[in-house]
């Protein structure tokens, strides 16, 4: 972005909380899932495809899980997440034909940011589900492997955020159309209804 738009002056906050964006000062956020504030303006820029992993060392401490409701049985664990809308571990939502489960599976660990998730499970503490531009590294290098092939997870959606009441300057608006430009690219609305 700071290549085309050297007068533009960014200040970025990476972090997996629910901002303020009135009180925190904020122009806008990228917010993964449904946008819950009716409050906010929310442009859709993207999905993440999301599926299920795990790390060699789990999988050789663990064995394979061959079905999404083991994880809930007591031999295997997962990587919680939690979601800082609930303050609780997000459950695995996934389905395959008419077969549809939510697994909220058994952690030993539970934290609230992305990087420390993936570090998690890279760790083998459990099984995780990550966006596939997260995993694809590490699973190309070995270091995470897919899990229950034959199942599907709903994309995450993506969206640009602000306050109604805050004015869209020029910079904030070439900014937001270069993140939907991104999203086009890399998390394509389109995923979404590829799975469905």
């Amino acid at each position: 972005f700071l290549a085309t738009h050297a007068e533009v002056s960014l200040d970025v906050s990476l972090n997996d909380r629910v901002v303020d964006l009135v009180s925190d000062k904020v122009d806008c956020v990228v917010r993964g899932g449904t946008i819950t504030n009716p409050s906010l303006i929310a442009r859709h820029v993207g999905a993440l495809a999301l599926r299920v992993y795990a790390a060699p060392s789990y999988l050789q401490r663990c064995g394979p899980p061959q079905h999404p409701t083991e994880l809930q049985g007591p031999h295997h664990h997962t990587v919680g997440f939690v979601w800082a809308r609930t303050g609780k571990p997000l459950p695995l939502a996934m389905r395959r034909g008419h077969e549809q489960l939510q697994a909220q599976g058994r952690y030993v660990c539970a934290v609230d940011d992305g990087n420390a998730y993936l570090a998690a499970g890279l760790a083998g503490l459990g099984v995780l589900c990550l966006p596939d531009y997260m995993a694809k590294p590490h699973v190309a290098g070995g270091t995470l492997v897919p899990l229950f092939a034959d199942w599907q997870m709903d994309p995450m959606p993506l969206h640009v955020a602000y306050a109604p009441h805050r004015h869209v300057s020029a910079k904030l608006r070439v900014f937001i159309d270069w993140v939907a430009a991104l999203m086009t690219e890399h998390a394509p609305l389109q995923a979404q209804l590829a799975i469905k």
